[in-house]
């Protein structure tokens, strides 16, 4: 699964009038994993087959008047098992994942915190067998 790739519009969120808005159908797929290790961040190959995209979230979105926004995801495919690999073999398995993500900030940068479920299931790649 892949996410449509958008041709026309706008990526200057500054352009979007303050107000309450509704975010229906959008899709995230991440270009690229990297996983920390002690102090540094180290690029990694994704093992999982195209099943990684969160697709048809949906949330509200405010964006105040100061260029405030919030964003409160309510509902869609907002989690999937991820497997990636490191340069020297090691797997690592996590859970990628929007589950109820409260999100605030600026127009150019916000950040939030969100749910990791608990999820063990025939598809998702546990490289120590459990």
């Amino acid at each position: 699964n892949t996410c449509a790739v958008l041709e026309t519009g706008t990526s200057n969120l500054t352009e979007v009038k303050p107000g309450n808005y509704k975010m229906t159908s959008f899709c995230v797929e991440p270009s690229s994993f990297t996983v920390k290790e002690e102090d540094e961040f180290i690029a990694t190959k994704l093992v999982t087959r195209l099943t990684y995209t969160l697709a048809d979230i949906s949330g509200d979105v405010k964006i105040s008047d100061g260029g405030k926004i919030n964003f409160q995801e309510q509902d869609g495919i907002d989690f999937a098992p991820v497997t990636v690999q490191l340069p020297g073999g090691e797997r690592v398995a996590f859970l990628f994942t929007l589950k109820q993500l409260d999100a605030k900030g600026t127009l150019d940068s916000f950040q939030g915190t969100f749910n990791v479920p608990s999820y063990r299931g025939s598809s998702f790649l546990d490289p120590k067998g459990r």
